[in-house]
């Protein structure tokens, strides 16, 4: 089965008896009268998908197109802790739904069983949800309540391979999902808010290679267990190729890997050096003569050895892992998951991101009939298609033959406009994981 008769049999599912069932079990749905679970739930992420702060009013018209009459009173209504209970439900179900597309046509990528890079949002919530998930905190108490989502992504074949909601004070360091399980022969990128020598030997025990930044203040050794003075290696580093050695990591795990340090432009530099001071400043603090110096370098580590990857694909790689953050924007700045009305009750507000949630999900696998995982599609040009036809969409979903060719031609229309351009001068992310040599770090 091809990549959109996948899609539109996951939608049908998704949407489908067993959110009926879910609708009867949570008692928002208790007799059939007007909405069954399914129409309901269609009703809502349709509507978001359309307007993600959306009226009354429209939540109706989107019913009725689903041959659902019902009044704009009654849709409000319906927004109860009894359909926040029902949402959460239904997202369990929709993320049992796992839709793969084929292989990214990137060799670069397909050296390696998965790339998997994984990272969190979070989203603050109504203060009345604080006991469930609690935050940070904040100024004016405005953090009490939060959610983090956690999200893993395979790049290859642009799989959700795991998303969870958890209270907003979870730390991702010591996050269990960061170390469930990946195939053999995979590739793991993680910022450095998952940086664990513990974590990264239990990878190499499992077959799977890592790319990570170095963690200021691991102590680095030399393959004979001598401990290394990193800065004064740098500062006695000549010439602009970088150091690329292989170290031990960590005074008692002694993690053996390899270390990659580049010397970035001066105005890089200077930006990180601001951002130093402005950090250390928010905690009465000045940045020590170290860090500053360090500052000047970006340092690497991974397993992967030189006959697997040279030091341009490794940050080229790297660099990958920025594209979780940009789905993460898309999701708040296109479907507006943090977003609320100004008059929305504690409910509402908490009611429509759950709803959103699963709009996302749903939208990340219309986004996979074309412009994933193939690197040069845009996200946000290819959402935006995505909400031109969400009328037609929602035509289409009780038949699935119309489904799949209505997928057809709006996958037509995402190629047609979500291509970004080719860019001679700075090569944008998808040109560099095609060509690695394209990368002037000096640049």
């Amino acid at each position: 089965m091809g990549i959109i008769g996948k899609v539109a049999s996951a939608i049908q599912i998704a949407l489908g008896a067993a959110i009926d069932q879910i609708g009867r079990r949570t008692g928002v749905i208790q007799r059939l009268r007007k909405f069954s679970g399914s129409t309901l739930l269609k009703t809502l992420v349709l509507t978001s998908w359309k307007s993600p702060n959306a009226k009354p009013e429209q939540f109706a018209s989107t019913a009725a197109q689903l041959g659902v009459t019902v009044t704009p009173q009654a849709i409000a209504k319906r927004f109860s802790p009894g359909l926040i209970a029902f949402l959460r439900e239904s997202l369990r179900h929709v993320l049992e739904q796992a839709v793969t597309a084929t292989p990214a046509m990137v060799p670069l990528m397909r050296r390696f069983a998965a790339v998997e890079i994984g990272d969190s949002t979070t989203i603050t919530l109504p203060e009345e949800y604080a006991d469930e998930f609690p935050g940070c905190g904040g100024k004016a108490e405005s953090g009490r309540a939060a959610v983090k989502i956690q999200v893993r992504w395979d790049l290859l074949t642009g799989r959700l391979t795991k998303l969870v909601v958890e209270p907003g004070r979870t730390s991702d360091g010591r996050n269990p999902e960061a170390d469930a399980p990946l195939p053999r022969g995979a590739l793991s990128l993680r910022d450095l808010g998952y940086f664990s020598l513990r974590r990264f030997q239990e990878l190499v025990v499992a077959g799977v290679h890592w790319i990570s930044r170095w963690q200021q203040g691991t102590q680095v050794f030399d393959p004979q267990g001598r401990s290394i003075d990193l800065l004064e290696q740098l500062r006695g580093h000549r010439g602009d190729e970088p150091v690329d050695r292989p170290v031990l990591l960590g005074a008692g795990e002694r993690l053996a890997c390899r270390l990659i340090a580049l010397r970035v432009p001066q105005e890089v530099d200077a930006r990180r050096r601001q951002a130093a001071y402005e950090k250390a400043s928010k905690h009465g603090r000045t940045p020590t003569k170290e860090h500053l110096e360090l500052c000047g370098w970006t340092i690497m580590v991974t397993d992967c050895p030189e006959g697997l990857l040279t030091w341009k694909e490794v940050i080229v790689l790297y660099r990958a892992r920025w594209q979780i953050e940009l789905m993460f924007k898309l999701w708040k700045s296109h479907n507006h998951l943090a977003a609320s009305r100004p008059t929305w009750s504690a409910v509402e507000r908490m009611a429509m991101f759950w709803v959103k949630l699963i709009g996302v999900v749903l939208q990340h696998w219309l986004l996979l009939t074309s412009s994933l995982p193939e690197p040069r599609g845009s996200l946000w040009k290819a959402a935006e298609v995505i909400r031109d036809w969400i009328a037609a969409l929602t035509v289409g979903l009780d038949d699935g033959k119309r489904l799949a060719e209505i997928l057809e031609r709006m996958r037509a229309a995402i190629d047609a406009i979500a291509k970004k351009k080719l860019q001679e001068r700075h090569p944008s992310s998808f040109q560099l994981l095609l060509n690695p040599e394209l990368l002037d770090w000096n640049c």
